[in-house]
């Protein structure tokens, strides 16, 4: 079940316990931390406990994003529904950090999402995506509507809902930059 997949300029492959010390920093920093549903700090033996779990849960999938083979930030995807197993569920939740600070804003944060929506549409059952995000985290919201995303309910939590035409319709233009050689100076 575990995929590496490429596109975009990127690599997403799946997230293995030497990872951890590098995402549990990135996670806990606070321009990653102040944006995330659960804003507590994790400890090394939270992660690990973490990482044991997703190992055996085929409900969900966690990669390393790497750019020019350096590790940028971590993306997943998880089945909505309990029981489902990701590649066969029609509805997903995903989630994105970059925590390399010279990639945060950037428009290369972009290109784990395309990435792996793509293959989820093409490769999976999966018919929509489902993301929660803070009220206050106007830029993930921000990002999230840039891929198509539509708000289904507003709160203390902002519920959005994107199906692949929207994807498809919206994007046109994001995989275009992105699927350009990469500049050397990035």
């Amino acid at each position: 079940m575990t995929n590496t997949i490429q596109g975009y300029q990127v690599t997403l492959r799946p997230v293995t316990e030497g990872d951890l010390p590098q995402l549990r920093e990135w996670r806990n920093s606070d321009a990653v931390r102040h944006n995330m549903i659960s804003t507590a700090i994790i400890s090394a033996e939270q992660q690990t406990a973490w990482f044991k779990k997703i190992a055996r849960d085929a409900s969900q999938q966690h990669w390393v994003v790497e750019y020019r083979g350096v590790p940028i930030g971590s993306t997943n995807v998880k089945a909505r529904h309990m029981g489902e197993r990701i590649e066969s569920a029609s509805e997903l939740e995903p989630g994105l950090y970059i925590g390399h600070p010279d990639y945060q804003g950037n428009l290369l944060a972009f290109a784990p999402t395309l990435t792996l929506y793509d293959f989820c549409f093409s490769q999976w059952s999966t018919q929509t995506f489902h993301a929660v995000v803070r009220q206050e985290n106007t830029a993930a919201l921000k990002y999230n509507q840039q891929l198509g995303y539509e708000i289904i309910e507003r709160g203390e939590l902002i519920s959005l809902r994107l199906d692949k035409h929207a994807f498809e319709r919206q994007t046109v233009m994001l995989k275009r930059m992105l699927s350009r050689p990469a500049r050397r100076n990035m």
